[in-house]
């Protein structure tokens, strides 16, 4: 239902920021939960979720664990959505980073 390229490239920004993050977090908490379903035929959601330790937010943008100023990758998945007719989400909070993503097809 979706463009398989947009979908991986979603997916792909997801895991590598939730990776990054996890490896800076205490062995303990490193956990990566990642769900996607396909909703009406015409709906994918996925949604990405990860410990996160320390400061990783500069006025409701994330900033990207591999590059400096905002993050490519969560800006990348924004754009990707919006071009699709869908939104993402992404928040922060009680150490937990939640990216939740719907891609119309």
């Amino acid at each position: 239902p979706v463009d398989e390229i947009d979908m991986c490239l979603v997916l792909s920004n997801l895991l590598e920021n939730a990776f990054e993050a996890s490896l800076r977090t205490r062995s303990a908490r490193r956990k990566i939960e990642v769900t996607a379903y396909v909703h009406a035929a015409r709906l994918v959601l996925i949604e990405a979720k990860t410990p996160l330790t320390g400061d990783h937010e500069n006025s409701g943008v994330f900033r990207s664990s591999k590059r400096k100023g905002n993050g490519i990758g969560i800006q990348s998945v924004r754009h990707i959505a919006e071009k699709s007719g869908g939104v993402s989400t992404v928040t922060y909070q009680d150490g937990l980073f939640c990216a939740k993503v719907m891609l119309c097809g």
